[in-house]
């Protein structure tokens, strides 16, 4: 999938490779998650990088302490290795960059550049490092290096609060056996920023590329960090020509793989008026909460309610491998990864990489909650759906896997030669760990073939349906999947009956315990929005606010509207009126924020929505503003009939059985209403239900 903001290709489980990697489900997230490029937005040349010459070529990456310790920062260039213009394999932004269509400038390696790895970046201290969109590469040090390393496209960012765990990849990549980069004459490179009061040490700033064949280069999973990512520029689809459009700031912060230091993300940009992303929690704060949700013990050894990443202690010394880490607590994707294909710290069978790990495996005996999640599911999607009010919110997504995985039988299995853990029980799926691995990536059951030629490809096993396609193609699995997500908020699930605790983890709030942090919980999550600033880098605050401009959370994204699923209130804007503030569903007043002042269109689920439903705004001047919608039907053959057929004329913009102005004022009777459930000149045509208000006053 193609996407304005391409994070990283979509990370494919490989045979050879059963672990998810410490970065790849975050990637995934945000590739599924951002919505495509506009194709009609303008093209820009790219930004001048010759020496001298080459400041528009740079943005800054901003690293404020505000733990008690020491933390260290790894700065990562991505493989990019997905389809590019005339080229199978390659980077369409190092195209756009280099302004070259005819060279593919495949990137086959990641590159790691040390920020202070041998210093740290001590309490209360703040580094500054200026990252290059590219640099080029000289090969006579190392001929497996590539022509440019891309520091833009799915830039990541690994903060560390223990060295030893730095130090597992840091010591091989300096070692003897280590490559340290050479760059070519002229190039830009990776480097300290020359502000003042800047803790970047010049000289301890160094950049390797990762020897996947060498134990420890890349980071292992066992070395807890926290990651996140960006991408700083927009380059449209490629079968639009993929325009290079802007060097905006794309960023989210990610929670998809795992939890392990609190971190806040915001923007550098005139006025820092957007705020943060992540939480402003300080580290004791945060960890005490993930003991309390894991139900770890005191030394952190064993958990009863959710598993936690192994720290082992030596039972000699009684040291812990890494002395000054706290504890760090897997995603549910990452949890059911691990149990579908457990890992070792360092290949000793002794050390698994995540605890509880029931041996032999018994997943009655897994951590409770996790238990739940599979017992929860087996009843929603198996007869005689024992406590399951919600069954039919699951039936689509079951089908949607279901096919998938048999898809994948057809297709990939290779004859029974796959690996044991894909392999079809007596039910004609894999086994439950497996199953729950790929619904809480939300990703097909694409493995690649073992016995046959080639990569298990979307040819063979296609995409999950996607919400933009009708009920026959099954849109309405993942508008379901993201509502069960939040079951604990709208759909009354508690305890055992819900679908996934870790999200009311991330998103539940400060006072029942859970972290209120805006970031993306699952792969698909729209309840946090990823976003898109003009800026000259980003800031990362660990552990508290200290140093950030603004220290306003960005507010989430408004209900997402779903054409063939959902109506909508599309809020009018202009450039001479003023910009929308706040709003309030089914409330007689205004309770979030909007996060931009033209926020598009509100998404009203006519399952989920009560009737009489108020909709209530404020603009930027504080004006309030009511549209009350008297009635949603979500009954009959999908798509519903949410309301009556109505086509606004001059004289009657909306029906009057849908639509009331309880203020009676010009502004709301200005309302437009469209209500079609079918083009018949255009059957495959999304139906169309919604409101069109007036720009504010």
């Amino acid at each position: 999938m193609q996407t304005g903001t391409d994070f990283r290709s979509r990370r494919q489980f490989r045979a050879a490779a059963t672990r998810l990697a410490a970065s790849g489900a975050a990637a995934a997230a945000l590739l599924v998650a951002l919505p495509p490029q506009d194709a009609t937005a303008t093209s820009i040349a790219p930004p001048i990088c010759k020496p001298g010459n080459d400041k528009a070529c740079y943005k800054e990456i901003r690293i404020i302490n505000n733990t008690n310790g020491t933390i260290y920062a790894i700065i990562q260039g991505s493989i990019q290795t997905n389809p590019a213009i005339n080229c199978a394999k390659g980077d369409v932004w190092l195209q756009r960059a280099l302004g070259d269509t005819k060279n593919c400038y495949v990137v086959a390696n990641d590159y790691y550049a040390y920020v202070n790895p041998v210093r740290g970046i001590l309490k209360g201290e703040t580094v500054s490092v200026m990252v290059p969109w590219w640099s080029a590469l000289n090969k006579d040090r190392d001929p497996k290096a590539d022509s440019h390393v891309d520091w833009w496209r799915g830039g990541r960012i690994y903060i560390f609060d223990d060295q030893t765990a730095l130090n597992d990849s840091y010591k091989v990549n300096a070692g003897r056996r280590g490559q340290s980069v050479a760059f070519a004459s002229g190039s830009p490179a990776v480097k300290c920023n020359t502000a003042t009061k800047n803790a970047c040490s010049a000289s301890e700033l160094k950049i390797y590329r990762v020897q996947p064949e060498i134990p420890g280069s890349a980071i292992m999973t066992q070395s807890p960090n926290q990651l996140n990512e960006w991408t700083f520029a927009d380059v449209g689809p490629l079968a639009a020509g993929a325009e290079l459009t802007s060097l905006n700031l794309n960023y989210n912060v990610s929670n998809v793989d795992q939890l392990y230091l609190p971190v806040a993300m915001e923007p550098i940009a005139p006025g820092y008026k957007v705020g943060y992303m992540g939480t402003l929690m300080s580290v004791t704060d945060w960890r005490a909460r993930l003991v309390t949700f894991t139900g770890a013990n005191a030394n952190q050894t064993s958990t009863t309610n959710w598993p936690i990443y192994n720290n082992p202690i030596d039972a000699k010394t009684k040291k812990r491998r890494y002395p000054n880490a706290g504890i760090r607590v897997p995603s549910t994707l990452a949890a059911f990864n691990y149990y579908m294909s457990p890992a070792y710290i360092d290949g000793n069978t002794k050390l698994p990489e995540i605890i509880p790990l029931p041996t032999p495996f018994d997943r009655t005996k897994l951590p409770k909650l996790i238990r739940n999640i599979e017992v929860n599911w087996q009843n929603c999607t198996t007869a005689p759906y024992k406590n399951c009010p919600l069954k039919d919110w699951y039936t689509p997504i079951k089908q949607s896997f279901d096919k998938s995985y048999k898809t994948y039988l057809a297709k990939c299995w290779g004859n029974g030669q796959g690996p044991s853990y894909m392999a079809p029980l007596a039910d004609g799926l894999p086994k439950l760990e497996t199953y729950m691995r790929f619904l809480h990536g939300w990703v097909p059951f694409r493995v690649d073939k073992v016995g046959g030629k080639g990569a298990c490809t979307a040819a063979d096993v296609p995409d999950l349906p996607q919400t933009n396609e009708p009920p026959s193609q099954m849109g309405y699995a993942p508008v379901n999947y993201m509502k069960l997500q939040y079951d604990f908020e709208q759909l009354g699930a508690k305890g055992a009956q819900m679908f996934n605790p870790y999200t009311q983890l991330i998103h539940g709030s400060l006072a029942d315990g859970f972290l209120n942090a805006s970031a993306y919980a699952f792969s698909i999550d729209d309840h946090e929005s990823f976003q898109n600033h003009p800026g000259s880098g980003l800031i990362f605050a660990v552990g508290g606010g200290n140093g950030l401009p603004n220290k306003k959370k960005v507010p989430p994204a408004v209900p997402q509207f779903y054409e063939w699923y959902t109506a909508g209130v599309s809020l009018g804007k202009s450039p001479t009126s003023a910009g929308w503030k706040s709003y309030g569903i089914c409330a007689s007043e205004t309770n979030r924020e909007f996060s931009s002042d033209d926020p598009g269109t509100i998404g009203l689920n006519p399952k989920t929505t009560p009737s009489p439903c108020m909709i209530t705004l404020r603009d930027t001047n504080n004006k309030k503003y009511q549209i009350k919608i008297m009635t949603f039907n979500a009954t009959g053959t999908m798509p519903y009939q949410i309301w009556p057929e109505f086509t606004a004329t001059g004289p009657k913009p909306f029906d009057p059985r849908i639509v009331v102005c309880p203020n009676n004022d010009g502004w709301c009777k200005y309302t437009n209403e469209t209500a079609r459930r079918a083009d018949p000149n255009k059957p495959n045509k999304a139906p169309t239900f919604t409101l069109g208000t007036r720009a504010p006053n």
